[in-house]
């Protein structure tokens, strides 16, 4: 995971990342996936320490949703940071309204 912050809209906590994977083969799904960075959104239930640090995440299968935003053959750091570059609020409220959440 490249990138990972919590949002909390109206009680409810949402984590957006950003992540890279190798794609292939997804058994859940039953497709294809690309290779390449991906920003997600997914309802979770967090409980952070005394210090701010996560003690625990929970979340339910499939409650998420996923953009690829970069696809790539391999890894490299250029391509990360472009990933980086485009996560925006807007980008990330497309994806909270798609999981039927209005901030």
């Amino acid at each position: 995971m490249i990138y990972k912050k919590y949002l909390d809209i109206s009680g409810q906590t949402y984590e957006v990342k950003l992540y890279y994977t190798l794609g292939g083969w997804n058994h859940f799904t039953s497709q294809e996936e690309r290779r390449g960075y991906y920003l997600s959104v997914t309802p979770v239930q967090v409980n952070f320490d005394d210090e701010g640090n996560v003690v625990s995440r929970t979340t339910r299968m499939f409650s998420g949703v996923k953009e690829l935003l970069v696809e790539v053959n391999r890894k490299s750091k250029k391509r990360e940071e472009e990933a980086l570059e485009m996560i925006t609020e807007e980008r990330i409220e497309k994806l909270l309204q798609h999981i039927g959440v209005t901030a």
